[in-house]
């Protein structure tokens, strides 16, 4: 599928040494640290030709503007509180420089590639993650007035909000993108020592 010039890849990304403090029983903070650059990088690179944003905080010692730069990617400095606020003010970003459609990612995800795969003009899509609780990855055009619900439950939220608006949201189910790195347990799925051999947990 040829992929509109008009599209962004969003990532909100926090500050990576504060990142993954639920994996703190399992991981030192050097661990954590360094599995949220690298799965942020595969982020990143499943974009292929799409134009990327990282969104992040402006607290101190944030390496994340830095570190989007040497990736290639655009950075903006979130003004709105939380997970929510700041694909707000990505989608803000985005309107303002004429884009048509976000596809906005978690960074969390370690087996992530081809984003482009769902990608479709004028249709939401929307990738949960293995709870069917989670968004993964969420697709939409920048005209539609939508309202984000990250946080539990927000699968369910999203597929309701596209269809406030009319629209029946394709549901794009990926083993790949459904798996993001939360709790401990993710870190036993088989792949994840083939695609990080460094890690070792305590």
């Amino acid at each position: 599928m040829k992929t509109p010039l008009q599209a962004l890849l969003v990532i909100p990304i926090k500050p990576f040494a504060s990142a993954k403090g639920r994996l703190s029983q399992v991981l030192s903070p050097a661990q954590r640290a360094q599995l949220a650059r690298e799965c942020a990088e595969r982020v990143v690179k499943s974009a292929g030709s799409i134009s990327v944003l990282v969104v992040t905080d402006a607290s101190d010692n944030n390496e994340v503007p830095a570190w989007a730069r040497e990736h290639g990617a655009e950075c903006l400095m979130q003004v709105s509180a939380g997970l929510n606020g700041a694909v707000n003010d990505a989608m803000a970003y985005a309107r303002s420089n004429s884009f048509t459609h976000v596809l906005i990612a978690h960074s969390d995800v370690p087996l992530a590639h081809n984003i482009a795969q769902f990608l479709e003009a004028d249709t939401v899509c929307i990738v949960p993650d293995s709870a069917h609780d989670g968004t993964n990855v969420l697709v939409l055009p920048t005209a539609l007035p939508f309202s984000f619900h990250y946080g539990v439950g927000s699968f369910s939220a999203h597929v309701a909000e596209a269809m406030s608006h009319g629209l029946a949201p394709r549901i794009a189910l990926s083993d790949e993108w459904a798996l993001d790195l939360d709790e401990p347990e993710d870190l036993h799925h088989p792949r994840i020592h083939e695609e990080f051999p460094w890690l070792t947990m305590n």
